[in-house]
Formats: C-alpha cells, sequence, structure tokens
C-alpha cells in the first residue's frame, strides 16, 4: 500500500492542497490514497517531490517513518540496563540534543514535571509520546526517507539495521570518511533514481534497492558512463555495450523478472 495519505496526515495537508498542487481532482487524489488508481510515473515524482520523499518510499517500500521512531522507542524503554543493546545509545545521544526548550514544550504538551536527567526520566515514566517527540527530532535517520525506504521488513534483519545506524550515530571517524560518503551517497542516489525512472514492477525494485551500497555504486559508474557517451555521440557503438551491461547487471541483482519503461526492454 502507498503512504500518500499518511503522508498527507503527517505533513498536515488536506486533500484538496495536494489536488490543487497536481492539478486534479479531489477524488483522483482519494483514488490514489486508496490504491483504486496508478498514478503515472511523473505524478509519483511531483508527490515525492511535495512530500520531500522519495519515490520509493511514497510507493511503500521499506518501514515508514511512524513505525521506526515507535519502535525505537520500545526497544529503549524495553532494554534500559542492558548494557549489550545498542539502543542505550539513544538516550546517550537525546541527552546531548535536548535543550531548554524542548524541556518546557515538553513539561507544557505532555503536562510533565521535568528539570534534569529528562530522557532517563521519560524512560522511566513510558513517556512514549515526549520520547517520541525527541526521537523524531534528534536522530536524524528517522527522516532519511531514502533510507525508510531501504529498511528490510524481515524482524531480525530490520533490526540489525536500525543498531547499525544507531551504532554510526556514536561513531567518531564519521567525520573523517566524509567526502567519500557524500560521494557514494550521490553515486547510491543515481542507481536508486535510475531504479525509480526505469523499473515498474515493485518487488523487483523492492529487491534492487535492498542490495549493498558497493552494487549501487558500481552499476551508477556504468550508468554515468552511458550519458557521458549519449552526450558525446550517440552514434557510438559502446553505447550498447554498457547499456546491455547496465541491463544485465539489473537483471543479477534483482534476480528475477523486471520491466522496463524504455525502448531498450529486454523481457
Amino acid at each position: 500500500m502507498n503512504r500518500i495519505k499518511e503522508l498527507r496526515v503527517e505533513k498536515h495537508k488536506t486533500q484538496k492542497e495536494i489536488a490543487k498542487f497536481l492539478n486534479i481532482t479531489e477524488q483522483a487524489l482519494s483514488y490514489y490514497e486508496r490504491g483504486l488508481r496508478e498514478p503515472k510515473l511523473k505524478t509519483w515524482q511531483a508527490l515525492a517531490n511535495f512530500f520531500n520523499v522519495s519515490v520509493s518510499y511514497l510507493q511503500g517500500l521499506g518501514v515508514s517513518r511512524e513505525k521506526v521512531i515507535n519502535d525505537l522507542v520500545e526497544k529503549m524503554i524495553d532494554d534500559k540496563g542492558n548494557s549489550f543493546s545498542s539502543f542505550n545509545l539513544l538516550n546517550f545521544e537525546l541527552s546531548k540534543a535536548v535543550t531548554l526548550g524542548d524541556v518546557s514544550y515538553l513539561n507544557n504538551t505532555f503536562n510533565l514535571n521535568l528539570s534534569n536527567n529528562i530522557v532517563d526520566k521519560l524512560i522511566d515514566n513510558n513517556n512514549r509520546n515526549a520520547l517520541r517527540y525527541l526521537v523524531s527530532k534528534y536522530i536524524p535517520f528517522v527522516n532519511d526517507y531514502n533510507f525508510l525506504a531501504s529498511v528490510p521488513s524481515n524482524l531480525v534483519d530490520y533490526y540489525k539495521t536500525l543498531e547499525k545506524k544507531i551504532i554510526d550515530l556514536d561513531n567518531p571517524f564519521n567525520d573523517i570518511f566524509s567526502i567519500n560518503t557524500e560521494i557514494d551517497n550521490r553515486d547510491v542516489k543515481i542507481f536508486e533514481s535510475i531504479c525509480n525512472l526505469l523499473i515498474l514492477d515493485v518487488e523487483t525494485k523492492d529487491k534492487l534497492i535492498r542490495y549493498s551500497d558497493d552494487k549501487k555504486i558500481d552499476i551508477s559508474n556504468k550508468i554515468q558512463d552511458l550519458f557521458d557517451l549519449l552526450t558525446n555521440d550517440i552514434k557510438d557503438k559502446r553505447i550498447l555495450d554498457i547499456r546491455q551491461n547496465i541491463i544485465n547487471l539489473l537483471d543479477v541483482y534483482a534476480n528475477d523478472d523486471y520491466k522496463l519503461t524504455s525502448s531498450f526492454k529486454t523481457k
């Protein structure tokens, strides 16, 4: 199921506002939200831009932001005192980030009386709504919709993926590799953009989006080679070789049938 309605509610938007933005009727938008009608690709892209999310996330891949936030809060409460749990690091991260303004907001909004040891007290008293507010504000990966779209639904892999992101938050070497990370992220996004544009089958797209960054970067580099050639000489035979190589890689990585919207469909 897509997340159009979920995001509309999350962003405090009405059907009328979004329908006006898309230049469609509210009834058409209602059909999209209920899965009774499939938006065209340009509509998916327009909606993704409107909500500032990835097309993959909008289409329902991965897990929802709300679920991740709720599960992180539950883990913080359940794993308190467990020194082997990575989720305890969230307590430390939130304690560093919380401000006096946050304390005032939490006290007024949730009828609390906090002054110090804020996060510990929220956990001890099972103040889930207040914890959800802090997690949504200060834990960056819960607002990374590309990441959320790639999170596995398998329960074991799901929590392992979250744990890795939590450990990365506390990694003092992150800044040292920030330049390489930016480059890698660019290449990964190129790959994911190509998947969104070319692959129609949601299950296949789901498989592709979950592969390692190394594989995604390998493909994106070949895609960039193809685009470079297209801008220089559209008759160059190398274009066909690179294009076929890209198709073959997608075929191997997906290990399943896939559909392409372009004219060089092979299946």
